[in-house]
């Protein structure tokens, strides 16, 4: 009798494990991959089980996902997913609806009128992030851009520098470190993520920053075959749900903006 019951409970465990299916998503480590953590409880309860895998850069989540090393990633906004597949040839990445905007901000080590010739100032040098940057320093008087609506622009299409800035482009997630510890830089454009891993946040430090009207929102990347797939609407929902909303702003306090 006892073997029986050894066998039935070992038959359920079995059948539990083999409807709970895997997804893996990778994602930079804040807000995403915090805010997909949040989420894996809800994920369970609806039988998926959910591995984050954390990423420091912009380039490798893309293509991750693009060999089936991902199920999906949780990183880039829309402009950043099309030049980067435009430039690397790569076709069949998904945008899904938006999540959050984490508003780009601008940091100085002193005041914005004290900014002189010569001032280092340091800006992303991945495609789309970098114009992005440059369009925020446009738009906030700093310099004038040949085409603001080229979202493509880098420092060689400054068109006025009036303070005579000296514009080095860096990976953006070393930025942060760059800007703390080189005494040489006096600002940074920085994104909000990588900001908040810094113990920065826009709202508090930086000058200025985007307004929540930005086009640069965040989102979830999956392959074309995948669209149609259940536990991305079990996903979906669970990241646009009011907990979330209310954990996007208790947790990042105005430094991440939720879009739904």
């Amino acid at each position: 009798m006892k073997k029986n019951i050894t066998v039935i409970l070992l038959v359920v465990l079995i059948a539990g494990f083999a409807l709970s299916e895997k997804i893996r998503i990778g994602a930079t480590p804040v807000p995403h991959a915090e805010i997909l953590e949040f989420i894996k409880p809800e994920l369970e309860k609806n039988g998926f089980e959910l591995e984050v895998v954390v990423f420091n850069d912009y380039v490798l989540p893309n293509m991750a996902l693009a060999n089936g090393e991902l199920d999906a990633n949780y990183f880039q906004h829309v402009p950043y997913l099309e030049v980067f597949t435009s430039e690397r040839g790569i076709e069949g990445l998904v945008p899904q609806p938006p999540i959050h905007v984490e508003p780009m901000g601008f940091y100085t080590k002193k005041a914005l009128d004290e900014l002189e010739k010569n001032d280092k100032v340091v800006v992303p040098n991945d495609p789309t992030n970098e114009g992005r940057a440059l369009l925020l320093l446009h738009n906030n008087g700093i310099i004038k851009l040949k085409d603001p609506e080229n979202l493509k622009s880098t420092v060689i299409d400054i068109a006025e520098n009036p303070k005579g800035l000296k514009f080095n482009e860096v990976e953006a997630g070393f930025i942060p470190r760059v800007y703390n510890t080189d005494d040489s830089v006096e600002a940074a454009v920085i994104n909000t993520n990588y900001a908040i891993s810094a113990g920065l946040n826009p709202i508090e430090d930086a000058k200025f920053y985007e307004g929540e009207d930005s086009a640069y929102a965040n989102i979830i990347v999956v392959r074309q075959e995948d669209t149609k797939s259940e536990w991305l609407d079990v996903l979906q929902s669970a990241l646009r749900s009011e907990a979330v909303k209310e954990f996007i702003l208790n947790k990042y306090e105005g430094a991440v903006v939720p879009t739904f």
